[in-house]
C-alpha cells in the first residue's frame, strides 16, 4: 500500500498545475484510501462491563450518561483510579467474587450502504461479535483489565494492561503497561466511547493520506499519569505504527513514540476538556527506502458540556507527516466535528447528531470528507444491560464524488 500512497501524496503536493483529469483521478485515490478504512467504525467494541455494577449493588447509569458505555465524572474517576473509587485508593481491595470481575458481552448488528451512482449495495446481517472481560483492582495498589473479543468480521482482538495506583483520594499517580486503550476510549469530552455506534472519522481512520496513523487504534507501550482532583495527566512511551498502520503490533526498529495528554473534569454529568500531542516514527513506510524514518505528530483539542438532558460537543485535530520516501513534500492534515444530544428523561432516549470534516491534505484540493451523523440510542431494562442503537450516516466527499449512505442498527448485550 505505500507506494501507491506516497506517489498520490508526491503529485498532489507538488505547486505545479494539473490538468483537471489528473487532479480528480488523485482526489479519488485518496478518498479511496479514506473510505478503506471508514467501515472500521462499525466494528468498534462498546464497552459496559456490569461486573462493577454488580460490586457496588449500583446500576449501570451511575456511572453511564447518556446510556451506556459512555461515562460520567463519576465513571471516569473510577476508571482513572484503577477501577475503584477514588475514596478506596490506598485500601486494600481482595478479589473475593468473580462476578465482580468477570463479565461477558454480545453484540448484533444490520447494516445497509449505498453508494449514489453504483450498482454494488451492502445489506445484510453481521456475525454477532463476543467479548470477554475480566477486570478490576487487587492488593493496595494494583489493577488489571483483561478483554478478549471476536469481532463480527470474525477478527480477534485482546487487550491486556496491568496499572499500579500509589496516593491518596484527591492527589494519586501510577502507572499502565501493556496493550491498551492509550488515547481514544481513554478520553473525555469527544475522547470516550461514542453515544452511537460510530467513532468520530477525525479519530477513527487517518488523519493524512502519508502515514496510515490513527488515534483510534489500541498501543503497546507504557504510562505515567497524576491526577489531582479532576485533572489527569499523562505520558506515554509507545512501540509505534506499523506500516498497515497498526500500534498494537510488533516494533521492527528500536524508535518509539510519544504521546502527552491533559484531560480536566468541569461537572458531574462528566463536561470536560482534553488536550493531546502525539510525536511518532515510522521506518519502512516504502519498501524502496526500507531503511527510512519518516516523522509525523498530531495534536488535538476538544470540550463538551452537558446540561441537564442537553449535550454539546466539538473537536479539532491537526497534524503532518515529513521526512517522506521519494521526497514528497510534507504533509497536513485536518479534522474536526461537532456533535449534539438530548436524552429524554423518563425513557432514557437518546436523540444524536453530528457533523465531521477530514481534510487529509489541506494543500490540495478536491480531497476532503463531510459526514453528516445521526440516530437513537435506547438503554432496555434496569440494570441497563442490554442497548438498541440506529444510526445513519451520509458522506460527501469534495470534487464531486459520490455520495455514500450507511444505514445501521446494532443490539448489544453485556452481563
Amino acid at each position: 500500500m505505500a507506494i501507491p500512497l506516497f506517489m498520490v501524496l508526491a503529485t498532489l503536493g507538488t505547486g505545479g498545475p494539473a490538468s483537471s483529469a489528473v487532479t480528480a483521478e488523485k482526489a479519488a485515490m485518496v478518498r479511496a484510501y479514506v473510505t478503506a478504512y471508514s467501515t472500521r467504525t462499525l466494528e468498534a467494541a462498546q464497552l459496559m462491563i456490569p461486573a462493577w455494577a454488580r460490586k457496588y449493588n449500583m446500576n449501570c447509569s451511575g456511572c453511564h450518561y447518556p446510556a451506556p458505555p459512555r461515562l460520567n465524572a463519576t465513571g471516569m474517576r473510577f476508571k482513572w483510579a484503577g477501577y475503584r473509587m477514588p475514596e478506596d485508593v490506598g485500601e486494600k481491595v481482595d478479589v473475593e467474587r468473580i462476578q465482580n470481575y468477570l463479565a461477558v458481552g454480545a453484540e448484533a448488528t444490520y447494516e445497509y450502504e449505498k453508494t449514489e451512482g453504483q450498482p454494488a449495495t451492502t445489506s445484510g446481517f453481521t456475525l454477532p461479535g463476543v467479548t470477554v472481560w475480566y477486570a478490576g483492582p487487587f492488593g493496595k495498589h494494583y489493577a488489571g483489565f483483561f478483554e478478549l473479543a471476536h469481532g463480527p468480521g470474525g477478527e480477534i482482538e485482546r487487550i491486556a494492561q496491568f496499572s499500579t495506583v500509589w496516593g491518596k483520594e484527591k492527589t494519586y499517580g501510577g502507572f499502565r503497561f501493556g496493550q491498551m486503550h492509550n488515547f481514544n476510549e481513554w478520553g473525555l469530552a469527544g475522547f470516550d466511547r461514542s453515544v452511537g455506534i460510530s467513532t468520530p472519522s477525525p479519530i477513527e481512520d487517518p488523519l493524512t493520506a502519508a502515514i496510515p496513523f490513527m488515534l483510534g487504534e489500541h498501543a503497546l507501550g507504557v504510562e505515567g499519569y497524576y491526577v489531582s482532583g479532576s485533572n489527569r495527566l499523562s505520558a506515554q512511551v509507545l512501540n509505534g505504527v506499523t506500516p498497515e498502520g497498526e500500534l498494537a503490533g510488533p516494533d521492527f526498529d528500536t524508535r518509539k513514540d510519544f504521546l502527552v495528554t491533559d484531560q480536566i473534569l468541569t461537572d458531574s454529568a462528566g463536561s470536560g476538556i482534553q488536550a493531546m500531542g502525539y510525536y511518532g516514527t515510522l521506518v519502512g513506510l516504502d519498501t524502496l527506502s526500507p531503511g527510512l524514518a519518516s516523522h509525523f505528530w498530531r495534536a488535538a483539542l476538544s470540550a463538551n458540556k452537558i446540561y441537564r438532558g442537553f449535550e454539546v460537543l466539538g473537536g479539532v485535530v491537526i497534524g503532518k507527516d515529513f521526512d517522506l520516501p521519494a521526497a514528497a513534500p510534507e504533509d497536513k492534515g485536518l479534522g474536526y466535528w461537532f456533535s449534539g444530544q438530548y436524552t429524554f428523561p423518563k425513557s432514557a432516549l437518546t436523540v444524536f447528531g453530528r457533523y465531521e470534516f477530514v481534510d487529509p491534505n489541506t494543500d490540495a484540493s478536491g480531497d476532503a470528507n463531510r459526514r453528516l451523523v445521526g440516530g437513537v440510542v435506547l438503554p432496555i431494562n434496569l440494570p441497563q444491560y442490554m442497548r438498541w442503537a440506529l444510526e445513519y450516516r451520509l458522506d460527501t466527499p469534495q470534487g464531486g464524488g459520490p455520495k455514500t449512505s450507511n444505514i445501521t442498527t446494532q443490539f448489544l448485550l453485556n452481563f
